[in-house]
């Protein structure tokens, strides 16, 4: 049984104006992040209850380019900690001799070429907010002061003999793979894996959420055309080019791309020859179809703008079907049709978010 059969419509109007209240949240406090596929607001509640709790240690997972370090730097500054410094540290770029050492200081003359002490990364954060990429790139020695530091929050810089520094600092970790798989590996600690996982965050990769490319896409095409001055826009080809490759770099490969067709293009429409052959072979329509209107083209784009445009005007008016259909001019009975067709209920949040068209 369906849960429209289940609720009241009272109920399910409630929920809906919950669901709308969340949504809002995120985009006022979470600006940098950008989507609406239930998969990434999933993940965004996560952040949301983690800033909030300001002190659980969160374990962010999710492929390269996905917006770890984005969800780590928004919890950090929706959290009570925001005032006292964040501090983000690349594990794969520390060598192993010296993760130690900048991680928890050292002591003058504690090795070669110390030639004076150092706080180290955990003490100049006192207060704030550590993110740790790429956390399965750690040397093994440095995990297990890694883990002792999370039981007692304490640092004892390398060299030191004195007493140790207490340390009030948050840890947020990153990884790009699963760690599960790098504790069978043995090169992660099982037991550091299960101090880190108080608060998981999975980011979801570019090519399950769709129906996220062309609201990004405008959404950086927006920020470099202010930039540089521009006035650069897609074709629909240019976008249904872009929904059908599957972006291997995530939201980093699709920022850059937005980024260098705003220079190449600048103020004239960005068709699919723009666009670097590996991402037009990715689009079915474009190389099956060869002889593909413009009409037929733009006709995707304009259903997938409409469907965008009255979700948004639905949730801004508390998914209220009556007030909604006055809002745009239209009846309700138009309304509930266009709703149907769309596919679009009161159960938003299981539901696939329309896409913004150009």
């Amino acid at each position: 049984m369906r849960k429209e059969e289940i609720l009241t419509p009272q109920e399910l109007e409630a929920e809906a104006r919950l669901r709308a209240d969340e949504e809002r949240w995120i985009r006022e406090n979470f600006p940098d992040i950008v989507g609406q596929h239930p998969n990434l607001l999933g993940a965004l509640q996560m952040a949301r209850m983690a800033a909030e709790d300001g002190e659980c240690t969160v374990l962010l997972t999710g492929e390269t380019g996905s917006g770890k370090e984005l969800v780590a730097q928004a919890i950090h500054e929706n959290s009570c900690r925001r005032a006292a410094p964040y501090r983000t540290v690349n594990a794969a770029s520390l060598p192993a001799e010296l993760a130690d050492s900048l991680l928890f200081g050292h002591e003058k003359g504690s090795f070669t070429d110390a030639h004076a002490a150092t706080r180290g990364i955990l003490r100049e954060a006192h207060g704030g907010t550590v993110f740790l990429d790429e956390i399965q790139e750690l040397d093994l020695r440095v995990q297990a002061k890694l883990l002792r530091f999370l039981q007692d929050h304490r640092v004892i810089p390398l060299g030191s003999v004195g007493e140790p520094w207490e340390v009030d600092v948050r840890i947020i970790a990153g990884s790009n793979e699963n760690l599960l798989d790098a504790v069978a590996a043995g090169r992660f600690r099982r037991d550091l894996y299960y101090r880190l996982n108080v608060l998981p965050i999975e980011m979801p990769p570019l090519r399950e959420r769709k129906e996220d490319i062309l609201l990004l896409a405008n959404h950086f095409l927006a920020q470099f055309n202010e930039a540089k001055g521009c006035d650069t826009a897609l074709s629909p080809e240019a976008a249904a080019a872009l929904m059908a490759y599957d972006w291997p770099g995530n939201v980093r490969e699709l920022r850059n791309l937005m980024e260098r067709l705003v220079i190449l293009c600048r103020n004239r429409e960005i068709r699919a020859e723009d666009l670097p052959r590996e991402i037009v072979s990715g689009a079915p329509e474009l190389e099956e179809r060869p002889l593909r209107t413009l009409r037929e083209a733009r006709a995707v784009v304009v259903a997938a703008f409409e469907r965008d445009f009255i979700y948004r005007q639905w949730a801004a008016h508390g998914f209220h079907v009556t007030r909604t259909a006055e809002a745009l001019g239209e009846s309700r009975q138009w309304l509930s049709k266009q709703l149907r067709k769309y596919g679009l209920t009161t159960s938003v949040g299981r539901r696939a978010r329309p896409r913004l068209a150009p």
